[in-house]
């Protein structure tokens, strides 16, 4: 993991949960999504979530919404600490 930007403590327990659904390590997950490489973090997920997740975030509309979804704003306040 890169040590000029350790993963918060606060998402870490995140982080592992993704990296297990993806089949990869924590570590490896940090560093691809750490460098801006969502595709290497992706490889693993079956294609009909690919295609969804790259879809969704190719849509600006699609990504505000899941940004200003409960979900998200409960998660980005936690990982905040506000």
């Amino acid at each position: 993991m890169n040590h000029q930007n350790p993963v918060s403590k606060d998402i870490q327990p995140l982080l592992s949960e993704a990296a297990k659904k993806l089949g990869i390590p924590p570590e490896q997950l940090a560093a691809h999504l750490q460098n801006g490489d969502l595709s290497r973090a992706m490889q693993n997920m079956p294609p009909s979530q690919q295609q969804m997740l790259k879809k969704t975030l190719s849509d600006k509309n699609a990504c505000e919404r899941l940004m200003n979804s409960p979900q998200a704003q409960a998660l980005i306040k936690k990982l905040s600490g506000k």
